[in-house]
């Protein structure tokens, strides 16, 4: 078991991470220009409705890199074509949604009812990576750095955090749908605040519940 163990650590962060950070760079370059054409456009750039949703596409870029960066130490399964498609559907999905923003004389130009019904539809199809993770999640491949009954601990409370994250995410694209509904895109901002929300309270059931057991486990493991 702890040979199945090493196998997996060894290779599947790397090539996971080689991945999404390709995918995310490649979303950040078609961004950072429209970004640029928007400030030299727009009359009031810090306050016009159109910045919306280009932060709330940043902040999918960084939360996306960000959540598989720091998944990779605390999640382990065996790949399979699940793992191989999610990430360039996620990156598929990012491009449409950057093309709807677009900018090429004015910003009319940008589709911002066309992004937001994409953005709902991304956000609740993004509930499935979090929740597959909690599902897929195998506690013996943890055999080579902390004992059978921390590593049953770790996968309860790291299968705990991703289920919820999952219907945080869903609940989210629930919102948007009905931003789209009622056709008031101004209301975006409370998007961008659930979704910081969201990035926060990962952090703090990461540094205080997820962390502090997994570093507990490999020193006990060690000593």
């Amino acid at each position: 078991m702890s040979n199945k163990s090493e196998l997996i650590a060894d290779y599947f962060p790397n090539i996971y991470l080689a991945v999404i950070s390709l995918l995310q760079g490649i979303a950040l370059s078609q961004l950072v220009p429209i970004f640029l054409t928007y400030v030299e456009v727009a009359e009031d750039p810090w306050l016009d409705i159109h910045l919306l949703p280009i932060l709330l596409m940043l902040l999918i870029i960084f939360t996306i890199w960000h959540h598989y960066a720091i998944s990779i130490f605390f999640l382990r399964w065996f790949p399979n074509i699940i793992d191989t498609l999610v990430p360039f559907l996620v990156g598929v999905a990012q491009f449409v949604l950057i093309s709807y923003l677009t900018i090429k004389t004015d910003l009319s130009d940008m589709r911002v009812a066309d992004w937001t019904f994409g953005f709902a539809i991304f956000l609740m199809s993004g509930s499935f990576p979090y929740l597959a993770a909690a599902w897929r999640l195998e506690v013996d491949l943890f055999a080579n750095i902390m004992s059978k009954k921390n590593a049953i601990q770790h996968g309860e409370i790291t299968k705990k955090y991703y289920k919820w994250a999952g219907y945080s995410i869903f609940i989210q694209g629930v919102v948007v749908m009905l931003i789209v509904q009622l056709e008031q895109h101004s209301w975006l901002v409370f998007s961008l605040i659930l979704l910081l929300g969201h990035l926060l309270l990962f952090e703090y059931y990461l540094l205080y519940r997820i962390k502090p057991h997994y570093v507990k486990s490999m020193d006990e493991f060690d000593a």
